[in-house]
C-alpha cells in the first residue's frame, strides 16, 4: 500500500488518528479501505434474511440524531454465540476471526435515536440486545445485501449492509431478572445501572447493546456503538478506581506481558498509589527507523483522574484502563501502572478496541516479579522492537520515577 506523504514523515499520525481525525489528510482512512479490498465478501441473492442474532446490534453515527440501527445477524441458523465473544477471539487467526466477523449483516433501518421503541426493527434490536442467548430473527430486506465490510480502530469488523423492510419474526429472548429490573426502572440513571449490572457479573460487551440500543437511563436515546464501547469502558474502569483506591499498594512491582494478532501488550504494576498511563508504538510505520529519538503516543491521569479525552490514544486508553482495574480489584491492591503496547509488522487490518482489552487481560496470567522499576521495565520491553529510548522519552511515569526519587523512596531507601 502506497502511504500518504504525511504518514511517512510522520509515522505517528495513525496511532492518534485511528481512522477518526484524517489527520493525513485523506478521507476515508487507506488503512481501513486497504482492508476492504483485501477481502470478498459473498453477496446474498434473496431479500428474506433468517438467521441467529449472536445476540449483536449495530448503531451508527453517521446523520445523528437520525441513524441506521438495527440488530446483527448470519445468513442462516447455527451456532453464533462465539460472534459476540471477545473473549475467546484471540486464539483465533486473522483469517478466521475476519471471515467470522464479516459474516455478521448489518440489517438497519433509519431511525430517530429518542424513537428507537417506536419502530418494529428498534424493538428487536432491543430484544436481541437484552437476550444472552442468541435470538432467531427473519427479516424482509428492501434488496439484497451488498457493499463493503466495515472495519474500525474502535468496532470488530461487520459484514455488508441491508435495509430492512419489515420484521417477519422475532423469537422470544432470554433475559435475566437482574436485567429485566434495571431496565424496566425509567427513574435509575444509565451510570447507576451500568454498575449495579457490572456488579452482578454482566460483561463490557453485553453492557454496551444495552446502553448502544436506548435501553437504559431517565432519558433513553441510541448511542452510536462507537461511542459506547468507550463509554462504557470508561463509566466501568471509573466505578472501579472508586474502589481500587482504598486498598493498601502492591508491595513490589510485577510485570505481565501477552502477544496476539500483530500486537505485543506488557503491564507494569508499581507499589505506589493509583495513576494510570498507556503508551501505543507502532511498528509499520516505524520499525528500524526508531533510533530512540521518537516520541511515542500516549496519555496518562494522575490519582485524581482526567478532566478530558483522552485524544491522544483515544478508545485503546480506556479498554486497557478497564482490564487493569479489574486485574487490581481482583488483588485488593492499588497501584501505579504504565502499559505498553506495540502494533507490530503482523498487523494486517483494525480490529477494534477489544483486542486491547482483552489482549492486557491476558497479561495478568503470567505475572512476573521485580525489586526495581529499572528491572521491570527492561522485562516489559524485553520482546518490544522499539527502541528503549522512544519507550522512555515518551513515558512521563518512567521520567519522573526513573530520573529522582519521592520523599518516601529516599527515607525508606526504596529504589
Amino acid at each position: 500500500m502506497v502511504l500518504p506523504e504525511s504518514v511517512r514523515k510522520n509515522p505517528w499520525l495513525c496511532a492518534n488518528c485511528k481512522g477518526v481525525k484524517h489527520l493525513c489528510g485523506m478521507a476515508p482512512c487507506p488503512l481501513i479501505e486497504e482492508a476492504k479490498r483485501s477481502l470478498q465478501v459473498a453477496t446474498l441473492p434473496t431479500k428474506t434474511l433468517f438467521g441467529s442474532s449472536p445476540p449483536s446490534t449495530f448503531v451508527g453515527e453517521a446523520g445523528y440524531p437520525c441513524v441506521y440501527a438495527g440488530p446483527l445477524l448470519p445468513n442462516g441458523r447455527s451456532d453464533t454465540e462465539l460472534f459476540e465473544k471477545p473473549s475467546q477471539w484471540l486464539e483465533l487467526d486473522f483469517s478466521k476471526l475476519i471471515s467470522m466477523r464479516v459474516s455478521l449483516i448489518r440489517s438497519v433501518k433509519r431511525m430517530f435515536v429518542r424513537r428507537a421503541d417506536e419502530t418494529r426493527v428498534g424493538v428487536a434490536m432491543q430484544e436481541a440486545a437484552m437476550s444472552v442467548k442468541p435470538v432467531d430473527l427473519e427479516l424482509l430486506l428492501s434488496k439484497p445485501p451488498s457493499g463493503a465490510p466495515s472495519f474500525s480502530f474502535y468496532t470488530p469488523p461487520l459484514g455488508p449492509s441491508a435495509k430492512v423492510e419489515r420484521v417477519l419474526y422475532v423469537e422470544n429472548p432470554k433475559v435475566p431478572k437482574a436485567v429485566e429490573r434495571v431496565v424496566s426502572d425509567r427513574q435509575l440513571k444509565a451510570v447507576e445501572g451500568l454498575v449495579t449490572l457490572w456488579e452482578s457479573g454482566f460483561d463490557e460487551v453485553y453492557l454496551t447493546r444495552l446502553l448502544s440500543s436506548a435501553l437504559l437511563g431517565v432519558k433513553r436515546s441510541l448511542v452510536p456503538t462507537r461511542w459506547s464501547i468507550t463509554a462504557i469502558d470508561d463509566t466501568l474502569s471509573k466505578a472501579g478506581i472508586k474502589k481500587l483506591k482504598e486498598f493498601k499498594t502492591l508491595d513490589r512491582f510485577l510485570v505481565g506481558k501477552f502477544e496476539a494478532l500483530g500486537n505485543r501488550f506488557a503491564v507494569i504494576l508499581s507499589p505506589f498509589r493509583w495513576r494510570y498511563e498507556m503508551l501505543e508504538s507502532w511498528l509499520p510505520f516505524v520499525g528500524v527507523l526508531d533510533d530512540g529519538s521518537n516520541t511515542i503516543p500516549s496519555d496518562s491521569e494522575d490519582g485524581w483522574g482526567r478532566s478530558s479525552y483522552a485524544s491522544g490514544l483515544g478508545g485503546a486508553y480506556y479498554a486497557a484502563r478497564l482490564a487493569v482495574v479489574e486485574a487490581l480489584l481482583g488483588m485488593k491492591r492499588q497501584a501505579e501502572v504504565i502499559v505498553f503496547m506495540e502494533i507490530t509488522k503482523g498487523w494486517l487490518a483494525p480490529l477494534g478496541v477489544w483486542r486491547v482489552r482483552e489482549g492486557v487481560r491476558r497479561c495478568f496470567q503470567n505475572v512476573k516479579t521485580f525489586s526495581s522499576l529499572k528491572e521491570a521495565f527492561e522485562e516489559a520491553i524485553s520482546n518490544m522492537e522499539t527502541h528503549k529510548k522512544s519507550w522512555y522519552r515518551s513515558s512521563r511515569f518512567l521520567r519522573e520515577r526513573l530520573s529522582t526519587k519521592t520523599l518516601e523512596q529516599f527515607f525508606t531507601g526504596y529504589t
